[in-house]
């Protein structure tokens, strides 16, 4: 008697290999690009918020402002992006996508939605849009979690 995987694997851990897989895949394709995944967020990120610190780049990715300034060298000395001077602060430099560095966020770009297809495939748009949102209701009741743990060590 087989049993129902559904029911065998916890959801966390579902997510967590969903996500791993998603990451892998998406490895994979930078690697041809001659790229890091981290490389290819922190070019995804500048594309989204061009002219952004070094410091608001790590937040917004989850990573410290010294491994931003490292992804930051190599993507600068490849030519996908363009550091200037911070007009209101002589200390920090700004990010800028070259014209290369642009090509390379548009391919990322369909790379996502191809894998993003690929992984929804045999769902139908009302199992996209249900998994959709209960996904978003995981997050935040995670993120509520975290955020009544802290207020509790306050």
């Amino acid at each position: 008697m087989h049993n129902d995987p559904a029911k065998e694997a916890s959801i966390g851990y579902l997510v967590h290999e969903v996500a791993r897989l998603y990451r892998r895949r998406f490895e994979d394709e930078a690697r041809t690009h001659g790229i890091t995944l981290p490389q290819w967020r922190a070019l995804a990120v500048i594309q989204k918020y061009a002219g952004i610190s070094q410091v608001a780049m790590a937040e917004k990715i989850d990573t410290d402002p010294m491994t931003i300034s490292g992804i930051l060298d190599r993507l600068d000395k490849r030519g996908l992006i363009e550091r200037f001077p911070d007009p209101n602060d002589s200390r920090s430099k700004l990010a800028r996508l070259t014209p290369e560095g642009e090509v390379l966020v548009r391919t990322a770009r369909n790379v996502g939605d191809d894998l993003q297809a690929a992984s929804l495939d045999g769902l139908s748009s009302e199992d996209r849009r249900v998994l959709s949102a209960h996904l978003i209701r995981i997050r935040d009741n995670l993120n509520n979690l975290t955020t009544a743990e802290q207020k509790e060590a306050v």
